[in-house]
């Protein structure tokens, strides 16, 4: 047993000289807020890029509809849980125009793997940072509903100025490939496209309620007044430099065309 080794050496490996992330941004004039195609290009082909550990940053806000004014610290909303997938009907990602792999209805295929995958904790620490906060009522409520009231809190009630949001959601928590294929790939061109739709689905609020200290807002209503205003949309990819020795060793292995088992 390696425990008993006692005069084994430890292993340094040196093999990587460098890895870095490089931010990619949507193709010029691209409008996040229409319902169309968004479209993130890696154009260079000699690069050694390792896309399971890539991830998309979202930044943006929720403003009313009439003015793009902020929301006040009582108003019963909030973007939804796993609101950053809602806002798109469709996700695909193509190797050299090449379709890998395409996810329809996004929003709700990531909800339900991810419930399925993580624990209930992963939401009170890495899954914050992709506004992953479950909800526990089906009414928008910020006491009775500890994941909208969390959320609210957090986008609503704490940011200066209100509404304003940044979220980070990697490759392997959208695409099965990232998740299961772990290696650098090389020699490809690489496209991401994100399908953008309306905002209903990223919203969840009260219906209007007349004032008094008595009134419970009641189910929920379209999110007719709100809107979700994406700033920017950064797609990170690391870069990798492999040393001397292990980058003639990839090249030969390119170079004599050998299949590659590759398993997703």
């Amino acid at each position: 047993m390696d425990i008993l080794n006692i005069t084994q050496k430890p292993e340094i490996d040196q093999s990587i000289e460098e890895y870095e992330y490089h931010s990619y941004e949507p193709i010029t004039s691209t409008d996040l807020n229409r319902p169309e195609e968004i479209r993130i290009n890696i154009e260079t082909q000699d690069l050694f890029i390792h896309p399971s550990e890539s991830y998309l940053v979202f930044d943006g806000k929720l403003v009313k509809i009439a003015d793009d004014t902020e929301c006040a610290n009582a108003d019963v909303i909030t973007p939804t849980n796993n609101a950053m997938m809602h806002l798109f009907s469709n996700i695909k990602y193509q190797h050299s125009g090449q379709e890998n792999e395409s996810l329809f209805h996004p929003g709700q295929a990531t909800t339900m793997l991810r419930l399925l995958k993580f624990p209930d904790d992963f939401q009170k620490n890495t899954g914050f940072n992709q506004l992953w906060f479950k909800d526990s009522d089906a009414t928008a409520h910020l006491k009775n509903n500890t994941g909208f009231g969390v959320r609210q809190i957090y986008i609503i009630q704490k940011p200066d100025p209100k509404g304003r949001f940044s979220f980070r959601v990697p490759l392997k928590h959208i695409f099965g490939f990232c998740d299961d294929y772990d290696k650098d790939v090389y020699g490809f061109k690489h496209q991401l496209t994100l399908v953008r739709k309306a905002d209903n689905d990223a919203i969840f609020k009260a219906e209007a309620v007349a004032a008094g200290p008595n009134n419970n807002p009641p189910a929920i209503a379209e999110p007719d007044d709100r809107k979700v205003v994406l700033t920017k949309l950064s797609w990170y990819m690391s870069h990798v430099t492999p040393n001397l020795q292990e980058k003639l060793a990839l090249y030969k292995t390119i170079e004599s065309k050998s299949s590659l088992p590759v398993g997703y």
